[in-house]
């Protein structure tokens, strides 16, 4: 990173690195918690998703995959490479989608605050980092494959059954049956 971070958002389909990005999807989320890399790629070819790689610059920082539905904008996954990560990019990332999508809500979900979880310091890292980029609690949980997972936005409230037609939307109906 030279100086100022000048993020650009580049769709996966223009760029030859899908090694690095599926590298980083796959050692950042836990197994539980992803698609298959090809579905992922093939549903971002539709129009109610977008699969990026981060730069700054012309520097590989990570990836983002966004679902739209209405006047929501889901960040379904959002990676920054280990090397990259406590420089200011994911604010940076997250400042630009309110700009872009601005008037939009923007919706993400991330594990519930549990301290017996193995990972409850990240979990608690994690939520610090999204309420200091304006990301707030809805008044819905939601469970899945036995994680409970909170439900934060920015923008207007988005309520339960806006989250599960926006999946229902993204999966199609009966993937959407099948998964839930």
């Amino acid at each position: 990173m030279k100086g100022k971070i000048m993020i650009c958002l580049v769709n996966l389909d223009k760029v030859g690195i899908n090694k690095k990005v599926k590298n980083l999807y796959m050692n950042e989320f836990p197994k539980y918690e992803r698609y298959p890399f090809w579905f992922l790629k093939y549903q971002s070819k539709k129009k109610n998703s977008d699969f990026y790689v981060i730069y700054d610059d012309n520097e590989y920082v990570g990836l983002l995959y966004l679902i739209y539905y209405k006047d929501i904008v889901y960040i379904l996954y959002l990676a920054i490479n280990h090397s990259k990560q406590s420089k200011g990019y994911g604010s940076k990332i997250l400042n630009q989608l309110s700009q872009t999508y601005r008037g939009k809500r923007l919706l993400l979900n991330i594990e519930k605050i549990d301290s017996t979880a193995y990972n409850w310091e990240q979990r608690i890292k994690r939520k610090k980092f999204y309420k200091k980029n304006d990301f707030t609690n809805t008044n819905f949980e939601i469970t899945n494959k036995h994680v409970v997972y909170e439900i934060l936005f920015q923008g207007k409230e988005v309520y339960e059954n806006e989250y599960h037609r926006l999946f229902k939307s993204y999966l199609g109906s009966i993937l959407y049956w099948f998964l839930s």
